[in-house]
This record gives C-alpha cells, sequence and structure tokens, in this order.
C-alpha cells in the first residue's frame, strides 16, 4: 500500500522534544503477507502501517534522555502541545506532590493518561479527575505517544483533547544501571539525583523485565532566586513598605484599634533598634507606609521561610512479563508501583491576635520598651514561634494487570483484568487553632507589678501551648475494570480487508477523602479545608471501530463508543475518521467526533462546607427601588457549598483536518488544523451571580404579572434565605454544568537528516499555533462569552520547538531551543503604551559518549543562557509556563552489562 512509505519517514517528524529517531513500533512493509501489525494510540484496530488518520507524537527514551530531562513529567510538559503550560508540582498548595500535562491547554482532566494503553490511576488529590504524571520511573519507558486528538469514541471519559499513552519496555535483555545527577548555577536548592537498575530477561517464549528507580529533588525556597526574593522596587524608597515585594505586615505589628486610630505601630519604641535585631533575620523595619502617614510596621519576609518548589524523593518499580502460553495465545502481566513523598514548606501562619485588655508599656529584663496598646487593640502576628507550616505529603500508586491475546482463524481476541489504587496521606504541622491565641494572652499583675503569661509583643516571651495543630488528610482512589473484545476482518473492498473490532468493558471505581476533624470543621488557620467526600460507582461500555480501505490509497474508519454510569446515567460517542494518499509521498487525513469527561467522584460527592462570605444583595436593591445594576448592598452570609448530584458530563467536538508530506527521502514535514469546543465544563458559581440571576427572575415575572420563580429554575440545587427586613441570612450554592469554551489551533512538524563525510546532522522542528480561544461566564443566567484570549497574559500564541543533532560514530552533539511567544496584557506603562510579557527562548545544549565498554557517559546544559521568568507589570509570572531552575549542569552514565 502507497501508506507505507509515509510510515517509514513519519517518525522523522514525530515528537516536540527530540524527534528524530526512529521509534521501535515503526515497520517498513513489504509483500510478506505475514508483515507485523502494531496497535498505534488512537486506535484499537492493528496495522501495517503507522501513521493513521489521528495525529500521534512520540517521544523515545532516548529524546527525554538526550534533551536533558530527569523525569517523564518534565518532558511532557516541555512539548509544545502542552499548549499554555500545565502544573508542575509547585508549593504552597495541597496539590504540591502533583504534575499534570493539559493538551490544547484544555484543562488536565481532559487529557487521559494510558500505561500501555490502559488507564494509568487517577490521583485522590486532583478528585479523581486526572492522573499524576510525577510517579512513572523514566528508566522503564520505552517511548511516550501524544494523540491530539479526541478519542473518547475510543477510550471513554477524558479523552477530550487528547490522550497520552506511555509504554514500556518489553524486550529488553541483560542488566542497566543509569545514574544521573543535576547542579542549578544559582545557589539553593533545586537539584536533583536519580539512580536506575533494569534487568530483562528473553526467549522464545517470552520476555520479563524489572525496573527499581529512585529520584529525589531539593526544594527551592522564594528568596533563593533574586526575582521572587524580597526586594525593593526599581527606584524606589527601602524604608517604606509599599515600595517592598515579598514582604508582609503580618509579622509583628500593633493594630491600635478604636482607641487609638486603627494606627499601625511596631511593639516596641526603642531608638536605634530594627525589627531585625529584636524578631530574627526574617524581619524588616520599623518601616514607614506611604499610604498612611506616621505609622510604622515589622514585615515578615515570607520568602526566606517559603518554598517556591518542593521537595520530592520517589521510588518506583515495575515488573514486566509477557509469555506464550501456545502458539496462539499470549499472556501480559504487570505490576507497578510508586512511593512519591513530598515535603511542602510554607511560612508560618499569619495571625491576628485580638488583645483581651488593653496591654500595658513596660521595659522587658532584656532591655525593650513594649508599646501600650489601648483596649480593643490586636496585633498583626507571624507565628514564627511555632515554626514553619510543614506539610509531608505521601503518595503510593498501585498497578496490577494480567491480561491474553490471543488468534484464530477467524478472529483475534484480547481480555484483561486491572486494578490500581492511590493512597495519599497528608501530615501537616505548624498550624493554629482559629481564635485560640487570644486566650493565651496574659495579662499585667499590679501586685507583683510584672506581666505574667505571653506577652506577643516581647521575642522572649514563649508562647504556651494549645493553639497550634496539625492538618491532615488521607485520600484513597482506586479503580478495577474489565475488558475485552474481537477483531474480524470482514470482507474485502479495493483497498483490502475490512477490519472490524468489538469490545465491552466493566469498571468499578472508589473514592475516600477525608480530613481531620478540626480541618472539617474551618477551624484550622491555613489548614486543608473541607473534605472531597467519599463514593464509588460502577461503568459498562460497549464500543465498535471499523476500518475500511476503499482504495489503495483511500482509508475510512468509523468508531463509536457508549458509556452507561451508575451515578449520572448514560453517553454516546462517534468518530469518523479518513486518510488519503493524494500522491504516493503526501497523506491528507481528517477526523470528527464527540467526547466527554464524566463529573469526577469529587464533583458529585463532595462534603458540605461552610464559610461566611460577602455578598451582594441584589433582591434588597430591586425590592427598594434601586435598581439591579450598580447595586451597592453588600451582606456577609453564611454560603453552604454542597454536592450536586445531578450534574452530568461535560461534552466536547473535535474535528482535526492535516497532511504528512515527505518532501525527499530526507525531508519530512506534518501540519494539522483542529478545533475543540466543550459544553457543560462544570464549575462554581459566583455567590452573586445566584443572586443577581434571582432578582433578574423577580424583574421578569413582576414586567409579565406572573409569579415569581425561584432561582433553582436556573441553576438547580442553589437557593437564597432572607429575613424580614431583606438581608441575605443564609445561601445554598452547588457545582454546575455551566461553562463553554472554543479552541483552535495549527500543530505543525518539520524534520530531516542529512548524511555526510564528517557525520549525520539531523534536525526537527515543532510549533503549535494557537488561533482562537475562548471561554464563557454567566451573567444573571445568561452565558456571555468572552474575547479570545489567545495571545494575551498566560495564554502564549506560539510555542516551538527546534533541535539539531549532529552524529559522528560514538560521538553525539545536541541543541534544543524551546520557544515562548510573548503576550500581551491589560495593564499599561508610564509611558501610556500597553505592557507586553516578552517572549523567552530556552536554550539547551548536550554530549555524549558511547564507550568501547558498553557505556554511555553524558553531560549537559539545560537553560544555557540562564534565563529568568517573563514578568507581569507587578513583577509576578506564571510558574505553569515558565522555567525557575535556571541554568543547571547534568551528567549521566548508563552501564549495560
Amino acid at each position: 500500500m502507497k501508506f507505507n512509505k509515509i510510515a517509514k519517514l513519519v517518525s522523522l517528524a514525530c515528537g516536540g522534544v527530540a524527534a528524530l529517531s526512529m521509534p521501535a513500533h515503526s515497520v517498513e512493509a513489504d509483500t510478506d503477507k505475514n508483515v507485523e501489525r502494531i496497535e498505534v494510540t488512537g486506535s484499537r484496530l492493528k496495522r501495517v502501517d503507522m501513521e493513521g488518520a489521528n495525529p500521534v507524537t512520540t517521544i523515545t527514551a532516548d529524546d527525554m534522555a538526550t534533551a536533558g530531562f530527569s523525569t517523564v513529567g518534565d518532558a511532557l510538559r516541555a512539548s509544545t502541545l502542552n499548549s499554555f503550560g500545565s502544573y508542575g508540582g509547585t508549593s504552597n498548595n495541597s496539590w504540591s506532590s502533583q504534575a499534570t500535562i493539559q493538551l490544547k491547554g484544555a484543562d488536565a482532566s481532559h487529557t487521559l493518561t494510558l500505561l500501555n494503553g490502559k488507564r494509568m490511576a487517577k490521583s485522590p488529590v486532583l478528585g479523581g479527575g486526572a492522573t499524576n504524571i510525577n510517579t512513572i520511573p523514566t528508566a522503564a519507558v520505552e517511548r511516550i505517544e501524544i494523540l491530539s486528538d479526541g478519542a473518547s469514541a475510543i477510550y471513554g471519559t477524558d479523552a477530550i483533547a487528547g490522550v497520552i499513552n506511555i509504554i514500556l519496555k518489553k524486550d529488553f535483555e541483560g542488566v542497566e544501571v543509569k545514574l544521573r545527577a543535576e547542579e542549578p548555577d544559582a545557589d539553593g536548592g533545586g537539584d536533583n539525583h536519580s539512580a536506575s537498575f533494569t534487568g530483562g530477561l528473553s526467549s522464545d517464549k517470552g520476555n520479563l523485565m524489572f525496573t527499581i528507580e529512585h529520584f529525589k529533588k531539593s526544594g527551592i525556597l522564594f528568596a533563593d532566586r533574586p526575582y521572587t526574593a524580597a526586594h525593593v522596587k526599581d527606584g524606589e524608597d527601602p524604608s517604606d513598605f509599599r515600595s517592598w515585594i515579598g514582604l508582609s505586615q503580618t509579622g509583628r505589628t500593633i493594630d491600635m484599634g478604636p482607641n487609638g486610630g486603627w494606627e499601625y505601630q511596631t511593639p516596641f519604641t526603642n531608638a536605634g533598634l530594627d525589627c531585625k535585631d529584636v524578631y530574627g533575620d526574617n524581619f524588616t523595619g520599623p518601616l514607614n507606609d506611604s499610604n498612611y502617614a506616621g505609622e510604622t510596621s515589622c514585615a515578615y519576609d515570607y520568602t526566606k521561610a517559603a518554598y517556591n518548589d518542593v521537595d520530592q524523593e520517589r521510588t518506583s518499580t515495575l515488573i514486566n512479563y509477557s509469555y506464550e502460553l501456545s502458539d496462539d495465545i499470549q499472556l501480559t502481566a504487570r505490576a507497578y508501583w510508586a512511593s512519591n513523598k513530598t515535603t511542602d514548606v510554607s511560612a508560618p501562619i499569619p495571625g491576628y491576635i485580638v488583645f483581651p485588655q488593653a496591654m500595658p508599656a513596660y521595659t522587658t529584663a532584656e532591655g525593650l520598651d513594649l508599646r501600650a496598646v489601648p483596649e480593643g487593640g490586636a496585633m498583626l502576628y507571624r507565628f514564627d514561634t511555632a515554626g514553619n507550616r510543614v506539610r509531608e505529603s505521601t503518595d503510593n500508586i498501585y498497578d496490577f494487570l494480567v491480561g491474553l491475546d490471543g488468534t484464530t482463524d477467524s478472529f483475534d481476541w484480547n481480555a484483561s483484568v486491572s486494578y490500581n489504587k492511590y493512597d495519599v496521606f497528608k501530615w501537616g504541622t505548624g498550624y493554629q487553632l482559629i481564635g485560640a491565641t487570644t486566650d493565651l494572652v496574659g495579662a499585667w499583675n499590679d501586685d507583683t507589678n510584672a506581666f505574667e503569661g505571653w506577652d506577643p509583643r516581647d521575642p522572649n516571651s514563649e508562647m504556651p501551648g494549645g493553639a497550634t495543630a496539625n492538618s491532615d488528610a488521607r485520600l484513597t482512589s482506586s479503580a478495577l475494570e474489565i475488558d475485552g473484545g474481537l477483531s474480524f476482518e470482514l470482507f474485502e473492498l479495493a483497498g483490502g480487508s475490512t477490519g472490524l473490532y468489538v469490545g465491552a468493558s466493566y469498571r468499578e471505581e472508589e473514592l475516600d477523602s477525608q480530613v481531620d476533624a478540626l480541618d472539617e470543621a474551618g477551624l484550622i488557620a491555613g489548614g486543608s479545608g473541607g473534605a472531597g467526600g467519599s463514593g464509588d460507582r460502577d461503568v459498562k461500555a460497549v464500543f465498535m471501530e471499523m476500518a475500511f480501505p476503499i482504495l489503495d490509497n483511500l482509508e475510512v474508519n468509523l468508531a463509536a463508543r457508549y458509556d452507561d454510569y451508575s451515578d449520572f446515567g448514560g453517553t454516546f460517542n462517534p468518530q469518523v475518521s479518513v486518510r488519503y494518499n493524494v500522491l504516493e509521498p503526501l497523506l491528507l487525513r481528517a477526523s470528527w467526533g464527540t467526547g466527554f469527561r464524566a463529573p469526577t467522584l469529587e464533583d458529585l460527592n463532595q462534603s458540605t462546607s461552610v464559610g461566611y462570605n460577602n455578598v451582594t444583595n441584589y433582591l434588597k436593591c430591586y425590592e427598594d427601588g434601586l435598581g439591579i445594576d450598580g447595586c451597592s448592598i453588600v451582606d456577609n452570609v453564611p454560603v453552604s457549598i454542597e454536592r450536586n448530584e445531578n450534574l452530568g458530563p461535560e461534552e466536547s467536538e473535535s474535528y482535526n483536518f492535516g497532511m504528512v508530506w515527505d518532501i525527499t527521502d530526507n525531508f519530512n514535514m506534518t501540519m494539522d488544523y483542529w478545533s475543540l469546543e466543550t459544553t457543560g465544563l462544570i464549575g462554581s458559581l459566583n455567590n452573586s451571580e445566584i443572586t443577581r440571576t434571582q432578582a433578574e427572575l423577580w424583574k421578569a415575572a413582576d414586567d409579565a404579572g406572573q409569579p415569581r420563580p425561584d432561582v433553582s429554575a436556573i441553576y438547580p440545587g442553589t437557593s437564597i434565605s432572607q429575613n424580614g427586613a431583606g438581608k441575605l441570612t443564609a445561601m445554598t450554592n452547588v457545582l454546575q454544568n455551566i461553562g463553554l469554551s472554543e479552541r483552535q489551533g495549527i500543530d505543525t512538524k518539520f524534520a530531516a537528516t542529512f548524511d555526510s563525510e564528517v557525520g549525520e546532522f539531523k534536525l526537527g522542528l515543532a510549533w503549535s499555533h494557537y488561533l482562537k480561544y475562548t471561554n464563557s461566564s454567566p451573567e444573571a443566567g445568561v452565558q456571555t462569552i468572552s474575547r479570545n484570549w489567545s495571545g494575551t497574559q498566560d495564554y502564549p500564541d506560539d510555542r516551538v520547538n527546534f533541535t539539531a543533532n549532529y552524529l559522528l560514530g560514538d560521538h553525539s552533539v545536541y541543541y534544543q531551543a524551546d520557544y515562548v511567544d510573548h503576550q500581551s496584557t491589560t495593564d499599561t506603562n508610564d509611558d501610556g503604551s500597553r505592557y507586553e510579557i516578552d517572549s523567552v527562548i530556552y536554550h539547551t545544549l548536550s554530549y555524549s559518549y558511547a564507550t568501547p565498554w558498553r557505556s554511555t557517559v553524558s553531560a549537559g546544559i539545560n537553560n544555557l543562557t540562564d534565563e529568568d521568568p517573563r514578568f507581569d507589570a507587578y513583577g509576578g509570572y506564571n510558574g505553569s509556563i515558565y522555567d525557575i531552575i535556571g541554568r543547571s549542569y547534568w551528567v549521566s552514565y548508563t552501564q549495560t552489562f
């Protein structure tokens, strides 16, 4: 078939990382009828030709090693297909142990991650909606296939934006030991080290592969990088608190209260003393406040205490086994375990201590003159006396699979059972019980003429126990799946045999997310908050796929899948794709399909939580004749956030048009235009949107002389309560299927190889260009479509990856450039022009030598020119897009026996 030349050379265009080596699964077809058929991500039908009607990018293990990536997650997040970046495990949040990928800039839950074609364990930290790609052992990976097209008709839920299929080594024989170390140029953390051992046995009947890998990375303090360390803005006054970035007035600062004019003042009055001398190295001041003349404060430098990137240590092991039970039946078994320990350090809790009585002025035994505080005063207090907030997260992932693949004279068949479980335990120390500190404050004793008990103003007064608390959580998700299918050749067409695959699956899912009782009650300052709840469900699915080789150069593929969920119902998703060789070197392809994401078990079962929020009271404005627009009446209301058992799936429609062109035997390109529309996106309503919608419903009903409808008619599950005066007294809010989005883009790849007398040259270019990104927000019950966000802040238009590899005998020199486009903002410069976030290019350079004793020595420099992130008008940056490590040097040694 004419597709086969395309299959041979299409690998030149694979990969946004280093896509220049022939994938292990590429097959050159010939006239032998027994040529191997392979299964490519995006189809269950095995084919001779690698390149199908859907775009698949391949990243090999060699690509990752050559480009200097220390983890699978780093390689995936660097892909140009990860359009707007994705979360990589930064600190100071409950996700610090996680890393995700977001194909096409869509939500992480819209990218499905597979391990050898089967679903990987979903992380309960992510609500069971996405996979933590931080847990995969790099040494066990043979390649990664990225399907950048919707595939719910093949795989079911989550495959809206695309599919990541991590394919493990199988035919490995011998022993391989690999050591790797990476050190940043900058002082502080960010170094990482890894070691792996891989062993494999092969025979005529089967093979066995075993891998164990240990990885360790040190955290980075905010103070370890100049752009996140506390600093004075260019040209501004260092004695003014407003001139600083990275300081908080909640350090040691007195709030004089209503009887003291609400002024902020330092707790001491000694002339010549600064806050660092009194309270420690992390305090700065006294600082003035240009916004409030005469005020002073001892500010806290939280950048010296808080991590910007976390400590991480991971051990993972994997066994992959296959055996031919007979000439027609093959057994596959896999066992995978990973333990990922993350330590996230946040600055000590900022607190507000209300003094139970006036605090007198006096001189401590150390000579510190304490400022008097009138009755009603308080103190902005940083609880560094209780230590930093430290949250240790231990993730344990278990994944087991047993499968059979068989062949008969009439059909091929497969069946498998898989089970995965993801356990997380979070142990948090250094937290505070809300309100407990006020009860611990001492008082002046007139009889002894001394202050007795704890005085927060005095650095030598020890805080008693009773206010410090833990913030702990336990989360578990699991899935058991049984699936199988049959593959037939039905009848002959002009281009060959028509293929049919039919299959079915059954899956049980469980989620249990619990926090300690004090956190659940909202009594821990800076804690986890409410739990994700507990729930379970089962999913039944039937699916089919057909390939029609209508002509020798034209193939049409049909796929369809029906999924039935026990908690929300069923969904049907079809897909149609076509590939057509216009000429032997030119392949055109197109696809259309629908997709869905089921609401997660956390979405459907989250525990009820109650918090007080400021909500605009549009109802009272309307009733009092003040009008709805411009309403300024705000009430502080207890809002109950409850589960919504009536959530439906998020749904999508996608299409793709592309080409693969072998311009010459050594020069290849692909180009794909894609579009993705999603509806029913699950999200939270703004509380004031609920009251505004209710007011608009009242107005419309009153104008029509009809009974007033309840807001739950527009937003099911919501409610509003008022007292007789019209004041809001309670509200209920739930998740809703309320969002819309539309995305369009073009993905282009070029690749070339050149042989010469002085060596071989390989060049590659991957370019992802975003054309359109719009989303929606509800306004008075009506969905309002946004402007096109593409090219604006956090949504770069273009991501480009260029690679060049020079090979001469046992030597290899590699260069890579990664470009992130500039972004417009709504901020202005001093001259009135629009502020723009600059573009950036990251450079990587590496060298490898294959020694005569079956080893490989590699060394490289990542971020060669030591590029900082690109900053917005206020000095902030997007950590999902930009590198915070800076220039780093790495070396690796691989020995094979």
